[in-house]
Order: structure tokens, then sequence, then C-alpha cells
């Protein structure tokens, strides 16, 4: 006979079995890219040799390996230089290299704001290879008190601002009906397992896309997920990676993103909604102070409550965690971003 203590073991260790095989599959993936970089046109020409291989992120749609190189153009190796190659196996490798490509030639090449330089790009394996980012993030900052960081949070204000400025850059159109689809999947799927909460969440989710629907100010390329896990920096450098969602799209999309974001990371961190909020400050007027769009300001708020939407979304569905006594919080800071989005934005 067998027990549920039994039934419920081999249940786990079935799941664990299933879990160590998909782990596996992705490294499987990710190695295979190993054989080789990419060409690398945006070098100087020269006979590239590979130090050292390795993988940043295994993934079975977009992994992420490294390799170590050096360039000998005929005078001697150059110095080590690290290349990071990113495959793009749904497709979409091209695009993405030729934005890079066009944001590095708009300006974007400096060493105070800027973007991976492009390498090269392999269209057999739509894999593309760029300059490896500063090692710090924007996000590790979060882990001690936010407050003294909120200058480089005022980088990342400079850096959309300039973004948001660039014309010339093709992007996609973001489909008209993109908000909406996604909330109504995020606002069904909560629903679903918040019912004490489901008639809030429907007004919630009528509010964020009313204020959507009434918000002001320029469409401009976005980043599409402008946020500080994608911003690396030094004393030098401020570097902002992973361009796969940039679309064509309403300037105030960057602003929301990055708000809600940074408040439920420091939240994630703090057990505080308010411990990021200087940073919210610094972002804002920096991007302002740099000629951001003034509009898309005003319309933040919206942008915000969608975050909130997306973000609970992810923390209890996709990727659910244990302690959800969050919620509450999350839920009020949700209405509080539609209230102040029908009130006419922050400021």
């Amino acid at each position: 006979m067998i027990t549920r203590a039994a039934s419920v073991a081999a249940t786990t260790s079935d799941a664990a079995t299933a879990s160590d095989a998909r782990r596996a599959e992705r490294l499987a993936v990710a190695e295979s890219l190993l054989v080789s970089p990419p060409p690398l046109d945006g070098l100087p020409p020269g006979r590239v040799q590979v130090l050292t291989r390795s993988v940043v992120h295994a993934s079975r749609s977009r992994p992420v390996v490294r390799w170590t190189v050096t360039v000998d153009s005929g005078t001697g190796p150059s110095s080590p230089l690290a290349v990071i190659g990113k495959s793009y196996r749904a497709g979409g490798g091209e695009q993405a290299w030729r934005l890079l490509s066009s944001l590095h030639h708009a300006g974007f090449d400096g060493a105070e704001l800027g973007v991976p330089a492009p390498y090269g790009f392999d269209p057999a394996r739509q894999l593309l290879a760029q300059e490896e980012a500063p090692a710090t993030t924007l996000h590790s900052f979060l882990d001690g008190d936010p407050g003294p960081a909120s200058p480089e949070a005022g980088r990342a204000g400079r850096w959309l601002a300039r973004l948001h400025g660039i014309r010339g850059v093709q992007v996609p159109d973001l489909a008209e009906d993109f908000e909406r689809l996604k909330l109504a999947e995020y606002g069904t799927a909560l629903a679903g397992l918040l019912p004490q909460s489901a008639a809030r969440l429907d007004e919630l989710t009528a509010g964020t896309l009313e204020g959507l629907a009434g918000s002001v100010g320029s469409r401009v390329v976005t980043h599409g997920d402008f946020q500080p896990k994608n911003i690396h920096l030094d004393a030098d450098r401020f570097v902002v990676i992973d361009f796969d969602r940039a679309a064509w799209a309403p300037a105030a999309r960057d602003l929301g993103h990055f708000i809600g974001q940074t408040l439920t990371m420091g939240a994630a961190r703090h057990g505080d909604l308010a411990a990021a909020l200087p940073w919210v400050g610094a972002f804002l007027d920096a991007y302002s102070d740099c000629s951001g769009d003034a509009g898309a300001v005003r319309s933040t708020p919206a942008y915000v409550a969608r975050t909130f939407a997306e973000v609970l979304f992810y923390r209890l569905v996709v990727r659910p965690v244990a302690d959800t006594s969050f919620v509450p919080d999350w839920l009020d800071a949700w209405e509080a971003a539609v209230e102040a989005a029908a009130a006419g934005g922050y400021r």
C-alpha cells in the first residue's frame, strides 16, 4: 500500500528530476554556443584567439555566454578583451544587432552614458556579440541604504532623457492593444489567486487602463525594460543593456517602469515601498533637467500602476514567492498610482 507521504515524496522527486533535466537542457544549449564567437567585425581586423569560454546565463530561448579573446593584427596580440554573446533562438537577433549599432552610432558610445559596443553578429546562430558592461548594477545599490545612491538614479534619468531625444533609430511600433492585453492577463490571473480582492483588482485594472488612455507626451524610442538590473555602472561608465523590448511608444512607458520596478525592488530588500523613494525624485529631476518630455513626467503614474500589476503577476504567478505578506501594501501602492494618474500626475 502506498501511503500519502510516499506519494508526496514521489511527486516531489519527479518534479526535482524534471527540473534538473530542464536545467541540463538549458546548459547544453548555452555550451553549444561556445565553440566560437560570431565574426567580430566591430573590432580591428586581425586573427582572433579565444583564451577562455564560460556560460553567463543558461536559457532555452536567450542564452548568454562569454569569451575572453585577443586580436592579433600583425603587430602582436591585443590585451585580453571580454566578449559577451547573446543568442536569440526564437529570432530577433538581427533586429537587436541593428538597434545596438544604431544607438552606438547615435551617441551612446561615450564613457559616461552608453550602450554595449556591438562587435558582431552571426545570422546562422542568431548570435550577437557585444562589449561586456561594468560588473556593478544599479540594483546592487538597493542592498544598503538607497538614499546615498540617489545621484546614481539621477544618472539613469539623464541616460533616459538622451534616449528619448534620439531620432532616426528604427524600432517596431508598440501594438495599440499591447497594454490592454497585458493588463487583462495580469488582472485575470491575479484575481484567480486573490479571490477576496477580485473586485478591487478589476477596479485597479480598469483605472490603470483609463490612466494609460489619458496619458500625454511624445512617442519616442523606448527601452521597454528600463530598470535597475539592466543598468551597469562604475565611476566612469553608465551602460544600459537588454533592448529586447524596445519600441516606438509613449515616453512615460520607461519612466513608470523604472519607478515601479525601483520601488518594488527596494521593498523586496527592505520591506518598505518607501525605501527607494529618494531615487524617484532624483531620477525625475534629472530627466526633466535634461529636457526630458514634460508630458511624459505627468503621465508617469499610469505606467507605475501598470508596472505594479506586472510585478505582482511575476511574483505571484510566474515565479511564486513563499511569503506573500507584501501583497496588501503593494495593492495600496497600485491604487495610489491610479489615483495620482486620475489627478493629473505627480507634478
